[in-house]
């Protein structure tokens, strides 16, 4: 099956975006027969669009627009991947996607609150975030937690999210614990923001229970993970990976977790599941 990857960066977010590298290169890379538009393919003649997060510009319904046409003559398959609560941005980020999801046959969510709201407009599946391991082996913090009295924690991510901090603040006050914030107004290069990260000994990537985090994928764990990277997600957790012992016990436990569960090939192969059903049925 010829199928075409159309990423995000196409509607005018960064080309450094990790959404585009996780749902789209890292799936194409191990999927035989597909590609991640580039700029000089046809578009013309494949059996499977997916449009990753790509809605929102006067180019994405260029594109859309005879793709869909395509589709409703029973020439292709055409899908719609949403890895954030778009909707909740704004009121236009709702109606543009609520315009568009007419056009597709089946949406793709990363997490099963995406999912469950998608669900009431097409029918919706699941395929978490993923790594790819030929891509991401373990480093591990570059410094060794041997050397310091108390372990460095860090927290990275987009400055509008730092709030999820706070769940973690009286646990790091507690124990003493010096924390670094690398708060990023932009995405920045992969590898760039990965080994800022692997300077400190814990990542902090806590979940609150509320919107808009509860929807948002735990990919930022599942790559720290397969890095050799521990991560608190909770009190418990950090103050258990404060012992180096821990800490060395963890990584092993999460690689081995990554390798069984989180590998994109996983990712590929219910891609084809879906894709098979939807040829069964047509």
């Amino acid at each position: 099956m010829k199928t075409l990857f159309i990423p995000c960066y196409w509607d005018g977010l960064s080309r450094d975006s990790g959404s585009a590298r996780i749902r789209a290169e890292w799936v194409t890379r191990h999927w035989d027969g597909a590609q991640v538009y580039d700029g000089s393919q046809r578009l013309a003649g494949c059996d499977l669009y997916v449009f990753q997060k790509l809605y929102l510009t006067h180019r994405a319904l260029g594109w859309l627009a005879p793709i869909a046409r395509w589709r409703n003559a029973g020439r292709c398959l055409l899908a719609f991947d949403l890895c954030d609560p778009d909707w909740l941005e704004s009121p236009a980020h709702e109606h543009r996607l609520l315009e568009v999801l007419p056009a597709f046959d089946f949406a793709v969510a990363t997490t099963k609150p995406i999912r469950t709201w998608l669900a009431q407009w097409l029918p919706a599946y699941e395929i978490p975030d993923r790594v790819d391991l030929d891509e991401i082996t373990v480093i591990g913090p570059k410094q060794s937690s041997s050397n310091r009295l108390k372990p460095a924690p860090v927290w990275a991510g987009y400055g509008g999210n730092v709030g999820a901090l706070d769940i973690l603040l009286p646990t790091i006050t507690r124990l003493g614990l010096s924390l670094k914030v690398l708060s990023k107004a932009q995405p920045v290069p992969f590898l760039d923001f990965w080994r800022e990260i692997l300077q400190f000994d814990i990542l902090l990537n806590p979940r609150p229970d509320v919107a808009p985090y509860s929807y948002k994928s735990d990919n930022k764990t599942r790559i720290a993970w397969a890095l050799g990277m521990p991560v608190a997600r909770t009190a418990d957790e950090l103050e258990r990976l404060c012992d180096p012992g821990e800490r060395l016990a963890e990584v092993a436990r999460r690689r081995a977790e990554v390798e069984s569960e989180w590998d994109v090939k996983i990712s590929v192969q219910e891609w084809k599941t879906i894709i098979e059903q939807w040829r069964e049925t047509a």
